[in-house]
């Protein structure tokens, strides 16, 4: 998080991660609205940010929305390894076993997924 109290002072050249976006988008909000500059200068500036923001949010929904498909992707697969257990009539310890961890790599998925999905919704996420 960038320091608000000071924030030209407070600020190091670094490189910037997706995560410091939303974040350097209200300290040039705060910048700008706190400026001596005209109002329809800034009417123009806050419309520019208000589009960058708009497209940051899509920009990570799409993400999100890319690694829940993902998630779903991988259960596909363990669901399809785990119909060859079901094939068996006798199963030996080490097959249950395996059968067991493929069960619990799905349920980690489906919560990895549902973690995913319910972050596109959360008021955090929304910039």
């Amino acid at each position: 998080m960038i320091d608000m109290q000071n924030p030209v002072e407070k600020m190091q050249p670094r490189t910037l991660n997706v995560s410091d976006i939303p974040d350097a988008i209200h300290l040039v909000r705060s910048v700008i609205m706190k400026s001596a500059l005209d109002c329809e200068c800034r009417d123009k500036v806050d419309a520019a940010l208000q589009q960058l923001e708009a497209f940051e949010q899509q920009r990570n929904q799409a993400k999100l929305l890319a690694m829940a498909r993902e998630e779903r992707r991988k259960i596909g697969i363990l669901l399809d390894m785990l119909g060859d257990f079901a094939e068996e009539d006798e199963m030996d310890s080490g097959i249950i076993e395996a059968a067991s961890l493929l069960f619990a790599d799905i349920a980690a998925a489906a919560q990895e997924g549902s973690r995913i999905l319910k972050e596109i919704t959360s008021p955090e996420t929304c910039i």
